[in-house]
């Protein structure tokens, strides 16, 4: 509740600064999603003021006020933003998470619908900086919840650690502790709150005694209890025992079965008949299932991974046909499943994130309904993050943080793909230039960036900001401002602008909106009364910046 608190914050900043009050915005006639009752709701309807929800219900049924502005959704389906439950955005900040990479997927994350992600271990100082650019909206991203790594002292020489703790000591830095008989766990929470941190994540070499004295101290400091399923030396039946919350890697779990575990996953080192033909044996699993099941403990799955790792040695097979086996048994059994990637669209050649590709798989491999897989996108994603009562589903009160798509994703989930719009924090997502337009947002040319004209429209909409100067303005603005950052640019940058108004006596309350844009010096401007404006709007920016 307080990270809700802080974003719901943190977007009346964002308002307040430019003088904007905050909009009551209804989505009109959508087909919602129910992530909670795993069924779809025909025409409804849905207000929203700053981030948040302030009621859903059929349409006839919503009595909507004057200074209500609609976004006619008739035939669009809409759920809650998507959450991966399994990232990475900070192992290597100088190699293969350096910024412009790591920008560019977080932009592409929020623009494929994914809302919010986990991040399950890396550098905090840089994750930390790209939280707070997420939750200010100051770049494109999803909102970032990040964890601790714990590991056993001898874990710590894992060459990935190092590039993590660059400049420090890994296992002795407050986001990446070793751990012992010796260690005070209660402290260690504290330490890990003030990191910002959400949970913990336990890696390697921790004996379940320590994991259960790790599970006791976080619960008793509102810290959340993450690990691998099998972290070693013990079995993945006593993490689960030990108290842990959510386990990840779901052919992890076939170390219940396999002796020396790490020998044959990690070091590729094979492993005699009997022992692999019962490891791939359902029955030798039931127990565990159960155990998993009944102590409601979350499998974050991550299929994707085992699934693009398939051919990288003797063992890969092997182990993506445990993934799929394990995941589709997890669910038969009633688990409850979060859907997490641990890889990233661009490595795998893909067009949209990730988890468009692990929801395919959960429905393929896991044998989940369409439905399921979106609640183990959403609902369930939420309740790895302690969350579910802010995000992860639709209703009163909740984030408005929606992903609406053009096709109905119950009959085939490859139609999670088909998006119509991104709504972050209650603000529709800029996507890019938009295919029905004859014309593109910008060009660059002799130093240049010479933009096409904005009006108020909700980006990838043609649904107005209301029918006031101020509230068209304001989105004017933001338009603008969307497509310099997508340049790396801000108004500062911007040299000339010209100002189109319906109504030319509407100049004053324009300008006064135009100037809370710019902190520095005020760009030149022409403004001239122009009438026809696209979508009868009120105003029509056109502005040229300097790269």
């Amino acid at each position: 509740m307080k990270t809700c608190t802080s974003l719901l914050f943190a977007a009346g900043l964002l308002l307040s600064a430019h003088g904007a009050e905050a909009q009551k915005i209804a989505l009109v006639g959508f087909n919602l999603l129910d992530m909670e009752n795993l069924k779809v709701v025909r025409d409804q309807t849905l207000v929203m003021e700053g981030s948040q929800i302030l009621a859903l219900g059929a349409r006839q049924s919503l009595k909507l006020d004057s200074n209500t502005t609609r976004v006619d959704l008739s035939g669009k389906y809409l759920l809650p933003g998507l959450i991966d439950a399994h990232t990475h955005h900070g192992t290597e900040p100088e190699g293969g998470d350096n910024p412009q990479l790591t920008k560019s997927r977080l932009q592409a994350l929020l623009r494929g619908g994914v809302t919010t992600v986990r991040d399950m271990g890396g550098d905090i100082r840089v994750l930390r900086h790209w939280q707070r650019l997420a939750q200010l909206d100051e770049i494109q991203s999803p909102d970032i919840y990040y964890s601790v790594i714990i590991g056993g002292v001898g874990f710590f020489s894992d060459p990935r650690t190092q590039a993590s703790a660059k400049g420090a000591i890994p296992g002795q830095v407050d986001w990446m502790r070793a751990v012992d008989d010796n260690t005070d766990f209660d402290a260690l929470m504290q330490r890990t709150l003030g990191t910002g941190a959400t949970g913990i994540k336990i890696y390697a070499q921790v004996p379940a005694h320590l994991i259960r004295k790790l599970s006791g101290a976080a619960k008793r400091h509102g810290v959340k209890v993450w690990s691998h399923a099998y972290i070693g030396p013990d079995k993945p039946s006593d993490v689960i025992e030990a108290g842990v919350e959510t386990i990840s890697h779901t052919p992890d779990l076939s170390a219940q079965i396999i002796p020396h575990y790490e020998n044959w996953r990690r070091k590729d080192l094979p492993i005699d008949n009997n022992t692999l033909a019962a490891s791939l044996a359902p029955a030798s699993y039931t127990d565990l299932l159960n155990t998993l099941r009944d102590k409601g403990t979350i499998l974050d799955a991550t299929i994707s991974v085992f699934e693009q790792l398939k051919d990288r040695n003797n063992n890969s097979a092997s182990v993506y046909q445990h993934t799929a086996m394990l995941t589709r048994l997890a669910h038969q059994a009633g688990v409850t499943i979060a859907a997490g990637t641990d890889f990233q669209a661009d490595k795998a050649g893909l067009p949209y994130p990730m988890l468009h590709h692990e929801l395919q798989l959960l429905v393929d491999d896991a044998g989940m309904t369409p439905l399921q897989a979106l609640q183990a996108a959403t609902l369930n994603g939420a309740k790895v993050l302690g969350m579910q009562d802010n995000i992860g589903s639709i209703g009163k009160g909740k984030m408005a943080n929606i992903l609406v798509l053009n096709q109905d994703p119950s009959q085939n989930i490859q139609h999670s793909r088909d998006i119509y719009a991104v709504i972050k924090h209650g603000h529709f997502v800029y996507r890019g230039d938009d295919a029905r337009l004859p014309f593109v947002s910008a060009r660059k040319a002799a130093g240049m960036l010479y933009m096409s004209g904005q009006i108020g429209n909700f980006p990838g909409t043609l649904t107005l900001a209301g029918e006031g100067i101020d509230m068209q303005m304001h989105q004017t603005m933001q338009n603008i401002g969307a497509v310099l950052k997508e340049h790396n640019l801000g108004f500062n940058d911007v040299v000339k602008c010209t100002l189109m108004l319906a109504d030319i006596g509407d100049w004053a309350k324009a300008s006064e909106v135009y100037k809370s844009y710019f902190q520095s010096a005020l760009p030149a401007r022409s403004a001239f009364a122009a009438a026809g404006l696209a979508l009868n709007a009120k105003v029509e920016v056109e502005c040229l910046a300097a790269l």
